[in-house]
């Protein structure tokens, strides 16, 4: 087993706990990982062999969300880690959030690692943002792809591909509408809009 390239350590030398960068050294062990070898403080310089002791990471399966779609995999964890619901954890090149936590057979709140029979959770490096349009006499549901982050206003102007929509009112999580301002995609449960008619020239 290839060993790591830092770990974090009290440094017997200046007492700061921090990364230390690993000169050397093996890793073996069944039931746990056992890391021995020589290892340099980055506080203060010292180098130092070491023996350290960790427990086996577990694979906890995981029901991932990505909009509509959704797949089964595993997803590990140190056995006593305690997991939330809303974590958010980094997981195969994409940022997640723990929706739901299965213990036995019930939903709780959190729990640790080895006693989760399954987690739930959404990817969050992308959201889609629902997006009613207003046409005269019938309204139009659209949905948006955008970055958590990425801010709508009211009063702005959204492109929907073969239309445009003006945004009136914006309803964000905790039962609020705003009808001035802006919020981040990952807060807004749905906007509300009305198609812009497009100018031609002559």
């Amino acid at each position: 087993m290839v060993a790591p390239s830092a770990l974090v350590l009290a440094c017997d030398a200046c007492g700061e706990e921090g990364p230390h960068r690993v000169l050397s050294g093996r890793v073996t062990g069944r039931d746990a990982l056992v890391f021995q070898g020589t290892v340099k403080c980055g506080a203060c310089g010292a180098v130092r062999a070491v023996t350290t002791r960790e427990e086996k990471p577990l694979a906890v399966p995981i029901v991932l969300s990505d909009g509509k779609a959704s797949e089964r995999t595993e997803i590990e964890f140190a056995p006593d880690e305690l997991v939330t619901v809303g974590d958010r954890v980094d997981f195969d090149g994409h940022r997640i959030e723990v929706t739901a936590i299965e213990v036995g057979e019930r939903r709780v709140p959190m729990g640790k690692a080895r006693s989760v029979r399954r987690l739930w959770a959404k990817r969050m490096d992308r959201v889609r943002v629902k997006f009613s349009v207003n046409k005269g006499n019938r309204t139009v549901s659209h949905e948006l792809d955008a970055a958590p982050d990425e801010e709508f206003e009211v009063g702005d102007v959204v492109d929907l591909g073969r239309e445009r929509a003006v945004v009136h009112r914006i309803h964000v999580r905790e039962g609020r509408t705003l009808r001035r301002g802006a919020a981040a995609a990952e807060e807004i449960v749905r906007m509300y809009g009305k198609s812009v008619r497009e100018r031609t020239s002559r």
